[in-house]
């Protein structure tokens, strides 16, 4: 009696013990879509704002979850917006490789290139604004903003760079700086989410956000923009140029 007592104390003993509010692992079915849950309510709430600000109570009440599945799934809130921007990186850089696959002009690449940065910001305009935030967090020099710069930035430089390689190989742009356009082109297509309040009232849109015509035209504007700006000048231009500095 006295052995079973001890066993069974010791039993007790051994058994983990789980600290309040967190989940045990084996208490969520495999199918429990949760963890997408989470992301997708994350991403609607900073889309309808037009922000990043947003609280893990928020994410849990319209997400209709408890608050500790984000740290069974991802740690904490910082955790949550890395996998939003990986999960986003994962679908923006198989579009750019598969666009560099195609039998298409570097120039015509790149217009669809253009349009997809900014049809993605239109669907999620908050994005460019967290992966800075992440990004520009001191304290978050950390693993934060090296796995945002590791998962999306620095690939889409290299799938860039391979893009402005084509056009030059094609005579159709003159040679630039990768991580100087990678720069000047995402601040170009995210100004117009960015600063929508103040461009409503001079190019049109509602109180919720940019409009499709609004968005069609500036795809055009930004398009044309850098498509004349790479534009590699034609040999005889080149030549007169030559002479005219000798």
């Amino acid at each position: 009696m006295q052995a079973r007592a001890d066993a069974s104390k010791s039993g007790r003993r051994r058994a983990p013990r789980r600290k309040a509010g967190r989940i045990a692992r084996a208490a969520v079915p495999e199918d429990f879509n949760a963890r997408e849950r989470l992301l997708d309510t994350a991403s609607r709430l900073m889309s309808d704002r037009h922000g990043i600000n947003v609280s893990l109570s928020e994410i849990a009440a319209h997400s209709g979850l408890n608050s500790a599945l984000v740290k069974y799934y991802f740690g904490n809130k910082e955790g949550l917006l890395v996998a939003l921007i990986e999960r986003e990186a994962t679908a923006a850089l198989h579009r750019v490789r598969t666009l560099l696959q195609l039998d298409l002009s570097p120039t015509e690449k790149l217009k669809l290139h253009i349009a997809g940065i900014i049809n993605g910001f239109f669907r999620t305009p908050y994005l460019n604004r967290l992966m800075h935030s992440l990004l520009d967090h001191r304290e978050a020099e950390t693993s934060s903003g090296r796995q945002v710069a590791k998962v999306f930035v620095r690939p889409l430089m290299e799938l860039q760079q391979q893009l402005l390689e084509q056009g030059v190989k094609a005579g159709e742009f003159k040679p630039v700086e990768p991580a100087l356009f990678y720069v000047n082109l995402l601040g170009a297509c995210d100004h117009l989410f960015n600063a929508r309040y103040a461009l409503q009232s001079l190019v049109g849109g509602t109180g919720t956000g940019i409009t499709d015509d609004v968005r069609e035209r500036y795809i055009a504007h930004v398009c044309d923009i850098f498509v004349n700006g790479l534009r590699s000048a034609p040999k005889a231009e080149k030549g007169a140029s030559a002479k005219q500095r000798r």
